[in-house]
């Protein structure tokens, strides 16, 4: 009866996370979200995040990041959600002054970035879980099929699936930034679920040979 309320709550949160996504979609992390972006480099080394500082000053009220494209930190790039041609200019003549560097305006270009869809985010992801999956199914089947063939195979499927579906739902409810750091989340909360898996077919079996073994020695002694 736990275990089916427990499997009802999850259906009705992914049916949540469902609606949200079809009437809002993801909020994506802007690495993945349209975003406009240019480069500067000099022969000064950056710290990132004064620059960064200098750069949510200028894009006030926008999601703002700054990150390196050069080992050698004398480049970098900075992104936004909207950037205009004066917040540039703006942005560079900062970085001159803090730096004491020439930096042209002319030669550096504004680059608008479309979004990246939800399917090629996720694709790398995909595959591996398949084959996993797939794997270890298997690996339940061999060693735990005395527990039940239909029953090991479902809760081999459904758990992880169920257990990363609710994950996304409440990622989208809760309007959470979707990309790299919660795709890593999922992949931890995928190999937990099959772990957890293992560890309760691994106690049912002990628990089952305990069980056939008492009952012959019931036999036994009459």
């Amino acid at each position: 009866m736990k275990n089916k309320a427990i499997y009802v709550f999850l259906i009705i949160l992914i049916i949540a996370g469902a609606i949200v996504y079809t009437v809002k979609g993801l909020n994506k992390e802007l690495n993945y979200s349209n975003r406009q972006q240019f480069e500067i480099s000099a022969a000064s080394t950056f710290d990132v995040s004064k620059v960064e500082t200098i750069a949510k000053e200028v894009l006030s009220n926008r999601n703002v990041k700054v990150q390196k494209v050069e080992r050698f930190n004398n480049a970098l790039e900075i992104i936004s959600t909207e950037i205009s041609e004066d917040e540039k200019q703006n942005i560079i003549n900062k970085v001159n002054e803090e730096y004491n560097e020439t930096i042209s305006n002319e030669n550096i270009n504004i680059i608008s970035v479309p979004e990246t869809r939800v399917k090629d985010i996720l694709m790398p992801y995909i595959l591996p879980i398949i084959i996993t999956l797939t794997a270890v199914l298997l690996y339940f089947v061999l060693v735990y099929s005395k527990l039940g063939l239909k029953s090991v195979i479902f809760k081999g499927i459904a758990m992880p699936v169920l257990i990363l579906l609710s994950y996304y739902s409440i990622i989208v409810i809760l309007r959470i930034p979707f990309g790299r750091i919660t795709n890593c989340i999922a992949v931890a909360l995928y190999l937990l679920s099959i772990g957890t898996l293992a560890v309760c077919f691994q106690n049912k079996k002990e628990e089952l040979i305990i069980n056939i073994k008492n009952e012959d020695e019931k036999e036994n002694d009459e």
